[in-house]
C-alpha cells in the first residue's frame, strides 16, 4: 500500500473518530461521563509545588504563546528557505485555531464545575491549549524529522515537542478548566487536521512533505 494511501486512511479514520467523540461530549453519554470521572480522580489533585510548577506550564499554550513561538519558527524557516515547510507550520495552526473556535461554539460545553486554578474563559471542548499545543509541537517535530540529519538531535527535539504537548494537556485537567474529554477532543481535531494537512503537502517522490532544500 503506498504511503499517501495509507496517509489518507489514517486522516479519515481520525476524522470519524474525532465526530464520534464530539458527538458523545455534546450528548454526555455515559461513557465520555465515566471517563472523565476516572481521569479527573487520578488526576485532580494539588499542593503549593505542583501549583507552582503546571500555572506557568499552562501558559506556554496560551493564545500569544503559540503565536509567538510559531512566528519565529516561521520566520527562522523562511531565512533557511524552508518555505514549504513554513506554510505548513503556519496552515495547520491557523485551521486548527479555527475549527476549536467554531466548535466551542457549536458544542456549547460548560467548564467543569470544580475550583479553577487558573483563569479561563468561554466554553470546554475542545481544549484550545491541547489543540494548538499539539498543531504546534508536532508540527516541529515532524519538520524537524526532515530538516535535520543527526539521529540524537531529531530524537531530542521530538521528545521535548511530545512532552510539551503531554504535559499542557495535563495542565488544563490539574488546573480545573477543563474535562479530560475536552483534552482528548483538541489532540484528536489537531490530528485530524495535521493529518490532512500532510496530504495536501505530499510529493510526487514520496516524500512526506514538499520541503525545499531537504535532500532525500
Amino acid at each position: 500500500m503506498k504511503i499517501s494511501k495509507k496517509i489518507s486512511i489514517l486522516a479519515i479514520s481520525l476524522l470519524i473518530i474525532f465526530t464520534i467523540w464530539a458527538i458523545n461530549v455534546a450528548i454526555q453519554s455515559q461513557f465520555i461521563k465515566n471517563f472523565d470521572s476516572l481521569l479527573i480522580s487520578q488526576i485532580y489533585h494539588h499542593n503549593n509545588w505542583t501549583l507552582s510548577f503546571f500555572e506557568p506550564l499552562t501558559n506556554i499554550g496560551d493564545t500569544f504563546a503559540t503565536i509567538l513561538v510559531t512566528a519565529i519558527i516561521f520566520l527562522l524557516l523562511i531565512v533557511k528557505r524552508y518555505y514549504y515547510a513554513a506554510i505548513y507550520l503556519v496552515l495547520n495552526k491557523v485551521i486548527v485555531a479555527g475549527l476549536n473556535s467554531l466548535i466551542k461554539i457549536i458544542v456549547e460545553r460548560p467548564r467543569p464545575s470544580h475550583t479553577h486554578y487558573v483563569y479561563a474563559g468561554g466554553y470546554s471542548f475542545p481544549s484550545g491549549h491541547s489543540a494548538s499545543s499539539f498543531a504546534l509541537y508536532i508540527s516541529i517535530m515532524i519538520i524537524s524529522l526532515y530538516i535535520f540529519r543527526k539521529i540524537k538531535l531529531k530524537i531530542t527535539i521530538s521528545t521535548i515537542c511530545i512532552l510539551m504537548v503531554f504535559l499542557i494537556g495535563y495542565s488544563r485537567i490539574f488546573l480545573g478548566v477543563h474535562y479530560p474529554s475536552d483534552v482528548l477532543g483538541g489532540y484528536l481535531l489537531a490530528a485530524t487536521i495535521l493529518t490532512f494537512n500532510t496530504l495536501l503537502f505530499r510529493t510526487k517522490n514520496l516524500s512526506i512533505l514538499q520541503f525545499q532544500g531537504v535532500k532525500n
